[in-house]
């Protein structure tokens, strides 16, 4: 049984590395099975502390239907992604 959940990523603010980042986050959901409901880019914004040395970050979200065990893998996939600076994986209620 599929659920529907929502990937909030915050990459890093550069284009290309915006770039980069959001392909390598889409082809590992893909690889863990995600369908892919819709994606949204809520552009840059200011953080409120600095993460990584950095004061800005580029905030998109994938929406996806994925299997719960493999919801729960995507944060293991993706820990050591460099243009990946934060992410998190949410449940959407029915």
């Amino acid at each position: 049984m599929t659920r529907r959940y929502e990937a909030v990523c915050v990459l890093r603010p550069e284009e290309d590395a915006f770039t980069k980042g959001k392909e390598q986050v889409r082809s590992e959901l893909t690889e863990l099975g995600a369908t892919f409901v819709k994606e949204h880019d809520m552009g840059l914004r200011t953080f409120a502390y600095p993460i990584k040395k950095l004061n800005q970050g580029h905030y998109f979200i994938f929406e996806v239907d994925m299997e719960p065990e493999k919801a729960h893998q995507t944060e293991t996939a993706l820990k050591h992604k460099e243009d990946l600076l934060r992410f998190l994986m949410v449940r959407q209620e029915a």
